[in-house]
């Protein structure tokens, strides 16, 4: 009797322990639920499970709110009463890939219309959902509403589509990615896939000069970005244009390139009408050279004799081709102020007196004022009233030293110099280019910029240049 009683104690206890446990195991489970009840509904994203047609079988405050519809309102609505025709198509086709495949779609987005008729657009996570036995149910996924995202994306993307510079993307290898309509029609193609087809090699079928691309890829290598680089392109039609182009380059975590990515702006109608004015100044000027030469025939050629020289020079010291252009015209015009100086003075065959020499030295401030008023696309009147000015203070008219004296006029007196002094002048024969090259090389830092008379005394001694 007392191992049957004991028997039935164990039972007992062993029962009251599986009791415990079980309600351990309930109580578990039911905070587990009210957890996961809790977090499904004070989450900003929207919950739901719908059956198979679509019906709305559970959903959270969050999916409430985003359609304005109360619970009541909610509970066993279809989906497409919150959708247009194209989007209730979209979500379809996303459930029936789903029902056939079982695989989840992540992210997908369409358009939902609210009770108030506004519109708001969402981003879904679909998966299938199944029973016990694995029978497909309905299915149940997160949505997201990604409006103000949707806002921005379209503000850009109109932007994109409707700038008048052309926007693009292409790989390091030279094909284009994307492209905007802007691009494609700067460079004559029908449209964005049109150029993006046709063009599968940006280096040779659109550069004229390839080296171009090459010198922008080391540029952006080199710093990051190119900004304003002025190159040629051939146009689908075979026609060159010139653009101004601005690139950078997009990397990954390692630092290699993925992507350039750049804007171009046909700037062909500019750079003719530049073209243009400039070759309509060189006229004016060649005229108004011409008319100092008419009244000093000693010095007709002079002027372009110093142009020619002060190019050469320039070029030597590696200045920009604008820079060169504007001390090249400075050149044919520097002696302009002479118009205000007697003929009789200029052609005089004995030495002049102070007084007459003190008239001459005023062509410089006479030049400037001529020309102080006209809007060159460079600083020439400057470069002609300080074309007398010396290093060491000694010129005329200002009494400049150094670098005070601007660059250009330094170099258009050193040019000024050699050629007067190696050409025949009423007062005196040639004296010859060695006696003016010894000049400048002893005034080198004293009179004459000692960069500019290395420059010049290179051009002649290495490079064999000549004046006419």
């Amino acid at each position: 009797m007392k191992k049957k009683s004991d028997k039935v104690r164990k039972n007992k206890k062993l029962s009251k322990k599986s009791d415990d446990m079980s309600k351990r195991a309930k109580e578990s489970h039911r905070q587990n639920a009210e957890r996961y009840r809790t977090f499904i509904e004070n989450i900003n994203d929207g919950c739901f499970e719908v059956d198979l047609a679509g019906n709305f079988t559970f959903f959270n405050d969050s999916l409430c709110r985003m359609t304005g519809c109360s619970k009541d309102e909610l509970i066993g609505a279809n989906y497409s009463k919150f959708s247009d025709k194209e989007s209730s198509e979209k979500v379809f086709k996303a459930f029936n890939q789903i029902f056939k495949t079982g695989e989840p779609i992540k992210e997908f987005d369409w358009q939902i219309i609210r009770k108030d008729s506004t519109k708001r657009y969402i981003e879904a996570s679909v998966s299938l959902q199944k029973d016990l036995s694995g029978k497909p149910t309905g299915f149940r996924g997160i949505i997201r509403d990604i409006t103000e995202r949707k806002q921005v994306e379209e503000k850009y993307k109109n932007i994109f589509e409707n700038a008048q510079e052309g926007i693009y993307q292409s790989t390091p290898e030279g094909k284009f990615i994307m492209a905007n309509q802007s691009m494609a029609r700067i460079l004559g193609y029908d449209s964005p896939g049109d150029l993006i087809t046709r063009i599968t090699d940006i280096t040779h079928q659109l550069y004229v000069d390839p080296e171009e691309r090459k010198k922008l890829l080391q540029m952006i290598e080199q710093q990051g970005f190119a900004r304003n680089r002025e190159v040629q392109f051939y146009r689908k039609d075979g026609r060159i244009i010139w653009v101004s182009r601005t690139m950078r380059a997009v990397r990954n975590e390692k630092g290699q390139v993925l992507y350039y990515e750049g804007i171009i702006e046909d700037i062909t109608e500019r750079k003719e009408s530049v073209a243009r004015l400039r070759n309509a100044l060189g006229g004016t000027v060649r005229a108004i050279a011409s008319i100092v030469e008419t009244r000093d025939p000693y010095t007709a050629g002079h002027q372009r004799n110093v142009a020619n020289l002060a190019r050469a020079i320039a070029g030597e010291m590696g200045l920009s081709k604008d820079q060169i252009e504007g001390i090249r015209v400075a050149g044919i015009i520097h002696d302009i102020g002479k118009i205000s100086v007697p003929a009789e003075l200029l052609s005089k065959s004995r030495k002049l007196t102070n007084i007459e020499l003190n008239i001459i030295k005023a062509h410089a401030q006479s030049g400037y004022d001529i020309l102080n008023d006209i809007e060159f696309p460079w600083p020439i009147a400057r470069m002609v009233i300080e074309h007398h000015e010396r290093i060491d203070g000694s010129g005329y008219p200002q009494k400049l030293r150094g670098e005070e004296i601007s660059l250009e006029a330094r170099i258009l007196a050193v040019a000024d110099v050699v050629d007067a002094i190696a050409s025949h002048r009423p007062y005196r024969p040639t004296l010859g280019i060695n006696f003016a090259l010894d000049e400048i090389f002893k005034n080198r830092g004293i009179l004459y910029d000692a960069n500019v008379v290395d420059a010049c005394l290179k051009l002649f001694q290495t490079k064999k240049f000549t004046l006419n």
